[in-house]
C-alpha cells in the first residue's frame, strides 16, 4: 500500500508542469544534448569495449594464419588456392582493421560499421577459398567477425535513439533561432512604430501652425498695399496678353497669304522663289512665337514676292484685315518689329511688377509658409504610407511568434516527457 502511494506521488511529481523563459531554451537543449550524449555513451560502453576487444583478436587471428602448420602433400590443389588467396585474405582483413575507432560513440558506430562491412567481404571473397585449408581457424576468424556483428547490431537501437533526439533539438534550435529572430523583428518594429508616431505627431504640429501662418497672411493681404500690387500685376497680365493678341494676329495674316504665295509659285515655274517663302511659313506654324530676328530676316526676303504677286493680281486680298495689313501705306516690318517691342515691354514691366509684389514682406512670409506646408504633407503622407507597412508587419510578427511558441512547447514537451509552458520575459 505505501509503496503505491509512493509511486503514485513520485510519477505526479515527474508529470509536474514545467515553465521555461524563451532565453533559457538553449541553454536547455544543451544539456538535454549532453545528457543523450552522455547516456549513449553509458548505453554503448561495453558494446564499444567488445568491439574493441574482438578486433584485436580478428587482427591476431588472421596474421597467425600464415604460422599455422600444414601437410604441404595433402590435398596440394588447395595448397596452391591457399598461397594465392591468403596474401589477399590478409590484406582485405587487415585493410578494413587498421583503421581506428573514434571514441564518439556515434562515429564509433559508423567506423565500426564500415569495418564490420570490410571483414564480411573479405570472408565472402578471398576468404571463401580458405575455408577448406584453414578450416579450424577460419571457423574462429568467422565467429570473432559474427561477435563484433552483434555488439554493432546491439548498439543500433541505441544510435538511432540518440540520432532521433538529436534530430529533435537540432529542429528545435532552428526553431529558436526563427522564434528569437521574430520577438527581435517584432520589437524593432514596436519600437520604428513609436518613433514614426512621434515623427507624425511632430509633422502635424507644424503643419497645423503653418496652417495658422498662412491665415494671418491672408488676412495681412487684404492691406491696400497689397491690394494695389495686385491690381497693377493683374492689368500688367492684361497688357501681356493684349499685345500677344495683336502679335498673334498680324502674323496669322503674314502666315496665311504667305501659304497662297507658296502655292501659286510651285503652280509655275518659281519654285526658286518659293524656297524663300517656305522657312518663314515653317516658323509661323509653331504655337510659340518666333524668334523676332529669325522672322524679320525671313519676312525680309519672303513679304516682297507676295506683295508682287498681290499687285499681279495672282493672290486676291478677301478680307479686312488682309486688306488692312497688305495696304499700300503700311510698312509691315515696322509694324511687325514695334509689336514685339510692345510685348516685350509689357512682359518686362510685368515681371517688375510681379517682383515686387512676392518681394513683400506678407506675400514672401506666406509663400515660404505654402511651400513648406507642401513639403511637409509630402513627408506626413510618406511617414503614413510608413507606419502602415511597420504595423503590417509587426501584426504579422506578433501572428508568427505565438505558432512558433507553441510548436516548441509540444516539442520540448515530447523530449521532457511533460507538459511544458514557454513565458517570454519582455511581456512581463
Amino acid at each position: 500500500m505505501f509503496r503505491f502511494l509512493k509511486d503514485r506521488f513520485s510519477k505526479e511529481k515527474e508529470e509536474q508542469p514545467l515553465t521555461i523563459r524563451v532565453e533559457d531554451v538553449p541553454g536547455l537543449l544543451d544539456a538535454r544534448e549532453a545528457q543523450i550524449a552522455a547516456d549513449l555513451a553509458a548505453g554503448t560502453g561495453d558494446h564499444r569495449n567488445a568491439v574493441v576487444t574482438a578486433r584485436i583478436e580478428l587482427r591476431e587471428l588472421v596474421m597467425d594464419l600464415r604460422s599455422k602448420e600444414r601437410e604441404e602433400a595433402y590435398h596440394p590443389k588447395l595448397e596452391k588456392i591457399a598461397k594465392n588467396t591468403l596474401p589477399l585474405f590478409e590484406k582485405s582483413m587487415l585493410s578494413s582493421l587498421a583503421k581506428d575507432l573514434p571514441s564518439d560513440p556515434g562515429e564509433f558506430y559508423t567506423a565500426a560499421s564500415e569495418c564490420l562491412k570490410g571483414c564480411v567481404k573479405g570472408l565472402a571473397g578471398p576468404g571463401r577459398y580458405l575455408k577448406g585449408v584453414f578450416p579450424d581457424e577460419m571457423k574462429e576468424i568467422r565467429q570473432t567477425v559474427d561477435r563484433i556483428g552483434r555488439e554493432v547490431n546491439a548498439m543500433t537501437p541505441a544510435i538511432a535513439e540518440s540520432r532521433r533526439k538529436r534530430e529533435q533539438i537540432d529542429g528545435l534550435r532552428k526553431t529558436t533561432v526563427s522564434l528569437a529572430a521574430a520577438i527581435a523583428s517584432q520589437k524593432t518594429a514596436a519600437h520604428d512604430l513609436s518613433v514614426i508616431r512621434d515623427d507624425i505627431a511632430g509633422e502635424e504640429q507644424v503643419i497645423d501652425d503653418l496652417a495658422t501662418t498662412l491665415a494671418a497672411g491672408e488676412a495681412a493681404a487684404a492691406s491696400p498695399e497689397i491690394a494695389d500690387l495686385e491690381a497693377a500685376v493683374s492689368g500688367l497680365r492684361g497688357e501681356v496678353s493684349a499685345a500677344d493678341r495683336a502679335l498673334r494676329a498680324d502674323l496669322a495674316v503674314i502666315s496665311h497669304l504667305l501659304r497662297k504665295g507658296e502655292k501659286v509659285l510651285q503652280r509655275g515655274e518659281g519654285a526658286s522663289a518659293a524656297r524663300e517663302i517656305e522657312p518663314v511659313v515653317d516658323m509661323l506654324a509653331g504655337s510659340a512665337l518666333p524668334a523676332e530676328d529669325q522672322l524679320l530676316t525671313g519676312l525680309a526676303r519672303a513679304l516682297p514676292l507676295v506683295r508682287s504677286m498681290i499687285g499681279s493680281g495672282e493672290i486676291v486680298l478677301k478680307n479686312k484685315e488682309e486688306r488692312e495689313l497688305f495696304s499700300t501705306g503700311i510698312d509691315i516690318m515696322a509694324r511687325i518689329r514695334a509689336l514685339y517691342a510692345q510685348h516685350r515691354d509689357a512682359e518686362a514691366r510685368l515681371r517688375a511688377a510681379e517682383k515686387a509684389y512676392a518681394a513683400h514682406p506678407v506675400i514672401e512670409k506666406t509663400r515660404r509658409a505654402e511651400r513648406e506646408k507642401e513639403t511637409r504633407e509630402a513627408r506626413l503622407a510618406a511617414l503614413r504610407e510608413k507606419m502602415a507597412a511597420v504595423a503590417e508587419r509587426e501584426q504579422a510578427q506578433e501572428a508568427e511568434i505565438p505558432v512558433l511558441m507553441a510548436g516548441m512547447e509540444q516539442e520540448i514537451s515530447a523530449i521532457e516527457g511533460r507538459t511544458v509552458t514557454l513565458i517570454r520575459d519582455d511581456r512581463a
